[in-house]
């Protein structure tokens, strides 16, 4: 821990030790508890605690001038979506996400130093304590301003961080005196250090944390190159403390809370729900036994009973919850997130499905789309990017709405049948992580389990942080870690980015790494980016190699062959690429670039790649989207794509900064995936596309060809595959497709334009003629019965019919079915040796088990049968003891005993 007394002791606060929790604090007046809750009330609730009442965005407006009259240049607020720069966590946790891990790594430069900024944050660790406490928000907008100290440029640190603090709180009117500053450390996003808590009555208003360290995966820590200062300020809370409203809801989502509390006609007892904060403030729900107790002790306090208090307190949290919920929505969902369940779209329908059913709990009429409506509508005069996806996020909504009806109408017989196992192994309860697997695997809310499972007296109790558990199991990347190898080599120098279209080069042998060899320099792309590698051969002094796959082992590119090794380290070689091949992947990985941007006109900006894999003869490419790609929008991505080809745009490829990069072209480079380093290359395609992409590309679009989608799929939630073909290749399947057509309208006699309308007349001719078959079978089938019925026979006090058909399995289940209504015992065969018996009710009772006959005639057969007592089938491939397995059925009816 650093002490940072000096500038504190010169503002004229003092060191004390909390009475209550233990904790070192700073305060101008002497003072025994530390100013945080628990160990202090709220002391602003119906009595602000600023010179002024401010809402969210006039504070937001006053910190950012402040700091910005300060030398911190402002900076838009990065999307909540943080895997657009990072790939260890989905949202944005706090504004220091923004930098990690690559300026806070010292590889890049911050995007201003000092910098200011507002930053929407989402955190779904608490999300079942929203509405119930009064403070606690899935979505937070937090004022950061950050300093990045390094060695050579010191822009400020701890003494003019503190007293930026001060300052800010007293600007806005808040008394000095009031204040206190509590010692403490801070962790997340892989950093680390001492900070400061900074709180006023009760509530914590700002943290001050000074960056000096990494988190090791073993819990251990490291310096970082940079001193970074990290600071956090819950700009709803301030509005909160201004306004000395009952709960920080009202003061910064008033609008559209009052527009829900009149549609629900929720009646608002401000003395509950001030006095339900005050109380909340002072303990963390995080337990059933924790929300009882908070809602004991306000009970108590008001003198009404527990089911007093809830019947008053519960509607207004539920509408808190939904203002709240609608708000982390609409930043998602205008951010790109799609709903899914998988990573962050799994967090996204998390929070969906459970605004669905508190808006169930109020007996809502209104969609969620109509409140998503509303909510949209108050931010976007705030945010302009909210306003531009205003229809795209009331279309998600409306379509997850009809999902999560179809949900809960399919749930109903998932756990009825769970119930049945879970009764049948001898429980009364359903286990916690059964809940937990229903609600991940099936999407089924525990409320509607808890009301299916009432129905059938079985009980389920539900966690009061239920949502908060399934959400910590989600909020971050748990991908396998890969395997480190490292080859004790130089860098390999990459010969194809400086000369893209040469096919031969010289290198020399530098080592033999496992069946492949190592060069100084090479033109052989190694496989990555979802393109594969180039191939060719080797040689050098009469030894011929065949070079089947490279690939990149850190800096290191190791070529792959088959054949044994015949050349030595030290030797020089001549390398030759094939060139056919690198042709085709070329063109195909820039195809790539086009479709994605077509897609994004198409279907619109929330489009993102979420994988690719290039090919020879045909390519894949995987988007993010909220619904199936209509055959229309296919076709007008392709159309478009072909229009970017027949531009000719020459493509501009250049090594960046990564920060000026950033800055120039924003997270669309990202589209690819995440690129390491502080240098990357960008593929710029001038007024069409922009990536950081390592992959081989055309100098021209025109140099493509022709690009030719072939189909698309759903292969998961939220992800739609198109797969494409460019090129030569696209030509290729072009006129495989065009022999397909003429070869079909040569066997119906007509020309290729007439063959839709040739293919719909013959299959409704089709059509007709299977009814007029079946209908046949059935009276054929009918006659068959009436003369089966005149061969019954008496077999051991039991009406039998035994016989052979000319018919199949479905047939002779439906004649065996029907005669048994009419006789005891029923069974057939046909000549391929298919078996089938069928038996009455009273027959049944009265002990027959025909499942047991039929799998006696079928062993004759060489086979084997089963089913039900009732009706049963079997086969065997000794077709020419049909007569025999029918005498073994005879037999085995005549040892019934009645």
């Amino acid at each position: 821990m650093i002490t940072m007394s000096h500038q504190l002791e010169k503002l004229g606060y003092r060191k004390y030790e909390c009475r209550s929790c233990g904790n070192t604090f700073w305060s101008m007046k002497e003072r025994a508890t530390c100013g945080d809750a628990p160990c202090d009330e709220y002391g602003f609730i119906g009595n602000p605690a600023t010179d002024r009442s401010y809402d969210l965005y006039e504070i937001q407006d006053k910190f950012m001038e402040f700091f910005a009259e300060r030398g911190h240049e402002p900076i838009r607020r990065y999307p909540v979506l943080a895997k657009r720069w990072r790939d260890d966590v989905f949202l944005v946790g706090a504004s220091i996400y923004n930098f990690q891990p690559w300026v806070t790594s010292g590889l890049v430069k911050p995007p201003a130093n000092p910098l200011v900024v507002a930053q929407p944050s989402i955190r779904l660790n608490d999300v079942d304590n929203v509405g119930r406490t009064g403070r606690h928000l899935t979505c937070f907008t937090m004022g950061g301003h950050h300093a990045f100290n390094s060695e050579d440029n010191t822009v400020y640190w701890e003494e003019e961080t503190i007293k930026y603090c001060h300052d800010f709180l007293t600007h806005i009117g808040i008394d000095p005196s009031e204040i206190t500053f509590i010692e403490s450390w801070w962790q997340g996003g892989g950093n680390e250090g001492p900070c400061y808590e900074v709180c006023v009555r009760g509530v914590e208003l700002a943290t001050l944390v000074f960056i000096q360290y990494r988190t090791l995966p073993d819990g251990g820590r490291e310096e970082i190159p940079l001193k970074i200062v990290d600071t956090g300020y819950g700009l709803e809370r301030f509005a909160w403390i201004s306004q000395g409203t009952p709960t920080a809801y009202d003061a910064c989502l008033g609008p559209v809370i009052e527009k829900l509390v009149e549609l629900t006609g929720v009646k608002i007892d401000e003395e509950i729900l001030a006095e339900n904060a005050q109380v909340a403030g002072m303990m963390d729900i995080e337990t059933y036994a924790d929300l009882r107790e908070l809602r004991k002790r306000v009970a108590d306090k008001l003198g009404i009973s527990v089911e007093e208090l809830e019947r008053a307190a519960a509607p207004m949290e539920s509408v808190y919850a939904i203002a709240d919920h609608t708000r982390c929505l609409a930043f998602m969902l205008a951010d790109g997130v799609i709903p899914s369940n998988v990573k962050e779209g799994y967090l996204a329908r998390l929070i969906i499905r459970r605004t669905l059913r508190l808006m169930k709990d109020l007996g809502m009429k209104e969609s969620l789309k109509d409140i998503m409506n509303i909510q949209v509508e108050f931010l976007e005069g705030h945010y302009p990017e909210i306003r531009s996806h205003h229809e795209h996020i009331l279309n998600i909504i409306d379509l997850e709405e009809h999902r999560y009806a179809r949900t809960v109408k399919r749930g109903r017989r998932i756990v009825e049948k769970t119930i049945k196992y879970l009764k049948r192994d001898g429980k009364a309860e359903m286990p916690l992580e059964i809940l937990i697997k229903l609600y991940d695997s099936h999407g089924i809310p525990p409320e509607t389990i808890g009301e299916i499972a009432e129905e059938s007296g079985f009980q389920v109790k539900i966690p009061d942080n239920f949502y908060t558990l399934v959400a910590e199991r989600n909020e971050t990347e748990t991908e396998m870690p890969e395997e480190d190898v490292h080859l004790d080599y130089p860098a390999t120098e990459l010969l194809f980015y400086d000369e893209p279209d040469d096919l031969e080069f010289q290198a020399e042998v530098i080592g033999i790494h496992e069946n492949g060899l190592i060069l100084d320099r090479t033109l052989f792309y190694p496989e990555g980016g979802g393109q594969p590698s180039d191939t060719g051969y080797i040689t050098a002094e009469g030894c011929r190699l065949r070079i089947k796959h490279a690939e990149k082992i850190g800096a290191v590119v190791v070529h792959r062959t088959d054949d044994e090794i015949c050349i030595e380290p030290g030797t020089t070689i001549r390398g030759f690429i094939d060139s056919d091949r690198r042709l085709q992947l070329t063109r195909n990985h820039t195809a790539t670039h086009l479709i994605v941007s077509a897609a994004r006109k198409v279907l619109g900006d929330h489009i993102w790649q979420a994988g690719a894999q290039k090919g020879v003869k045909s390519s894949r490419l995987d988007l993010s989207h909220y619904r199936r790609i209509t055959l229309e929008e296919l076709q007008e991505i392709e159309r478009l794509a072909n229009e970017y080809v027949m531009m000719n745009v020459p493509l501009k490829v250049r090594w960046m900064d990564r920060d000026l990069a950033e800055r120039k072209y924003g997270f669309i480079l990202y589209q690819g995936g995440v690129v390491p380093g502080s240098r990357i290359r960008v593929v710029e395609i001038p007024g069409v596309d922009v990536q950081a992409c390592a992959g081989t590309h055309v100098h021209r679009t025109g140099d493509i060809g022709l690009i030719r989608i072939n189909r698309t799929e759903r292969i998961q939630d939220g992800v739609e595959r198109i797969e494409f073909s460019a090129g030569s290749a696209a030509i290729e399947i072009m006129q495989k497709t065009g022999d397909i057509l003429r070869e079909s309208s040569d066997i119906f006699k007509v020309t290729p334009s007439q063959l839709p309308g040739t293919c719909e007349r013959f299959f409704t001719e089709w059509k007709a003629l299977r009814n007029e078959v079946s209908r046949l079978k059935e009276k054929v089938a009918s006659l068959k019965i009436l003369e089966m019925k005149d061969r019954a026979e008496r077999i051991n006090d039991l009406t039998v019919i035994i016989d052979t058909v000319d018919a199949d399995m479905d047939e002779m289940k439906n004649m065996a079915l029907e005669l048994s209504a009419t006789v005891d015992a029923v069974v057939l065969a046909n000549p391929e040796g298919k078996i089938v018996g069928a038996a009455s009710e009273d027959a049944v009772k009265a002990g027959l088990r025909i499942n047991e006959v039929i799998s006696q005639a079928a062993a004759v057969l060489g086979g084997g049968g089963g089913g039900r007592p009732h009706l049963a089938q079997g086969a065997g491939p000794a077709t020419d003891k049909v007569d025999e397995a029918l005498e073994e059925a005879r037999a085995a009816l005549s040892t019934v005993r009645n």
